[in-house]
């Protein structure tokens, strides 16, 4: 006697199999389900690179990949882990079904480290200007956070030297950090305020692999433990050396 149990079975096996692909269609008109992916963030690498929108991929903007979501589409993104949303355009392309590739800004504002569990949701019309308004909110609610590593009478055009400042001994510079590559000094480059990007300085070690990054500002001491100050919270290794 021949049985049909086989057959039955591979179709069931086949139907779970392709029935989350056909549910994940992603409808631009579907803004109530939430989609389980995985959040992860893009490689430095792309930075500058022209995305699939015909964008330039900027870290610090809140966009990201999707393999199929529409271009241009406005995305709420919940970290599973920690609770944490963000709004992201989604302006580029991911070839890998199920992940959902951000930019550092974007990553960072929801606390996503390597990859871990996150809810996609298409939102509506309307939410262009929320999604403009965040690096304001983010960065209002992060000096609100720290409050001592902020402090409101010293601004960063305060700290900058002035062109006839003497230079010697009693010049100093700060030391950030090392890095292992030139990708992380490029993260470490955009983590500061605009005005010192174009100060940094990077140094091979000779008894290792590792950069050594500093920032050329050549200040009084006084100023420098200022600087130091205000930066502590995102270079908390920050660290007065004198200038050469």
């Amino acid at each position: 006697m021949v049985t049909r149990r086989p057959i039955a079975l591979c179709f069931l096996l086949l139907l779970t199999t392709v029935w989350p692909l056909r549910a994940q269609n992603y409808s631009v008109t579907d803004t109530v389900t939430e989609y389980p992916n995985k959040g992860t963030f893009y490689h430095d690498l792309f930075e500058g690179r022209k995305t699939a929108s015909g964008e330039i991929f900027d870290q610090n903007k809140f966009t990201a990949a999707h393999w199929r979501i529409k271009l241009g589409t406005y995305v709420m993104v919940t970290n599973q882990n920690s609770g944490l949303q963000v709004i992201v355009k989604v302006n580029d392309r991911c070839p890998k079904r199920g992940v959902f590739d951000m930019s550092h800004r974007a990553a960072k504002a929801i606390g996503i480290r390597g990859m871990q569990p996150v809810t996609i949701r298409i939102l509506p019309d309307g939410y262009e200007d929320r999604w403009a308004a965040q690096e304001t909110v983010f960065d209002s609610v992060h000096s609100r956070l720290n409050p001592k590593t902020s402090p409101q009478n010293i601004t960063i055009e305060s700290l900058l030297p002035n062109s006839d400042s003497k230079r010697g001994n009693d010049c100093y510079n700060l030391l950030l950090g090392t890095a292992s590559n030139h990708g992380e000094v490029f993260t470490m480059t955009r983590r500061l305020p605009a005005a010192y990007r174009d100060r940094v300085n990077v140094e091979s070690l000779d008894a290792s692999d590792s950069l050594r990054v500093t920032l050329d500002v050549r200040l009084s001491k006084k100023q420098a433990e200022q600087l130091t100050r205000t930066l502590r919270n995102t270079f908390p290794k920050a660290q007065l050396i004198l200038a050469d």
